[in-house]
């Protein structure tokens, strides 16, 4: 009687190991769906070719500037945008199962070619959580040569809004402090490298997230 309730026992262990297994292996989708925008006009531009890292699909935007990626594994998703003439731009997202995740991108011409300058590595790091609503974003910059002298505009918008905060003007050191932000509440920012009154180059489009209290 003692070895048929192991032999039970047993069975009913592995059935559960089993059970946990198979949730451990279900994967979520969601989708994104957006806009670009011309960075000057804010018209929309037709035939701007999205990709995303990880990849999924490439497509081309629409008459109105629009596109959608209709399934995308749940987690942060890099959405990368190019267009002849223009500079490239890639904003971050996060994607959650079952969800439509809505984001508007914003492109500008490539006025000036100077090399292949990047605007990377920010402080804090994106995605970032439990940040206060006045402290200090920092970033690197590479493909610089050592001679040619750059400076940066400093752009923050919240989450689901257009509407941008100019936060630097004309900067040489790669910092700048942000205050007055909510709390609770999710911002994008961006640099834009500056040489010779020309746009240069675009930083990925970055996020964090304020803290709950004050």
């Amino acid at each position: 009687m003692k070895k048929i309730i192991y032999i039970a026992c047993f069975f009913f262990l592995v059935s559960i190991t089993s059970c946990d297994e198979v949730k451990l292996d279900i994967i979520n989708y969601g989708s994104v769906n957006g806009i670009v925008l011309d960075g000057e006009t804010y018209e929309p531009i037709q035939g701007v070719l999205i990709t995303t890292s990880p990849a999924s699909i490439s497509l081309l935007t629409d008459l109105d500037g629009k596109f959608s990626i209709p399934k995308l594994v749940e987690g942060e998703v890099a959405v990368n945008v190019k267009k002849k003439d223009y500079l490239s731009n890639t904003l971050s997202v996060a994607v959650y199962g079952e969800e439509e995740t809505k984001l508007d991108v914003l492109i500008f011409k490539d006025e000036n070619n100077i090399g292949n300058i990047t605007v990377y590595d920010p402080v804090p790091g994106n995605g970032a959580l439990d940040q206060l609503t006045g402290f200090s974003v920092k970033w690197n910059v590479s493909g610089k040569k050592s001679s040619t002298i750059l400076t940066y505009n400093i752009f923050i918008f919240e989450s689901g809004s257009t509407v941008q905060k100019l936060v630097g003007e004309g900067i040489e050191d790669m910092e700048v402090t942000v205050t007055g932000l909510k709390n609770s509440t999710t911002y994008y920012w961006y640099v834009v490298a500056i040489y010779d009154g020309n746009k240069v180059a675009f930083s990925p489009t970055w996020s964090f997230k304020t803290t709950d209290v004050n």
